[in-house]
């Protein structure tokens, strides 16, 4: 196995990072911080959630830990393949407008890596720029 890290750049946030934490702590709204055209068959119920990333492979994933205001750390349940941690990290005030950028760090054959960095770094990238724009409370 070889681990792995990838991080997006720190975007500014176009909400307040509480309204944005609390948004990412219900799994509901996870799916609108995915890249619709590389996820699909997306679940979810309570603490974890499932989907598919087109051309890599399905994943569960739970909630790890949660640092209020600060990051959220999902982690994958059961997979073969390759285990991660997504994390959400949050910069700045609570109440006001911040940074925000996406964090993937985990563990996979190496082989299976180059075939899965690139998609991998597209996820994180698209990720972090969806959560930078969206627009709550």
């Amino acid at each position: 196995m070889a681990a792995f890290s990838i991080k997006s750049e720190s975007l500014s946030t176009s909400s307040a990072i509480k309204d944005l934490y609390n948004y990412l702590i219900d799994f509901n709204n996870f799916k609108n911080i995915l890249p619709e055209d590389k996820v699909e068959n997306f679940e979810c119920s309570g603490d974890t959630c499932s989907f598919n990333i087109k051309g890599v492979t399905a994943l569960t994933v739970r909630i790890s830990e949660k640092i209020p205001n600060t990051s959220i750390k999902y982690q994958t349940e059961g997979l073969a393949k390759f285990n991660f941690i997504l994390e959400a990290k949050f910069e700045g005030d609570a109440e006001s407008l911040g940074k925000c950028n996406v964090q993937l760090h985990g563990d996979m054959n190496p082989f299976i890596k180059v075939m899965a960095e690139k998609p991998l770094t597209q996820l994180v990238n698209t990720m972090s720029v969806k959560l930078s724009q969206l627009k709550l409370g």
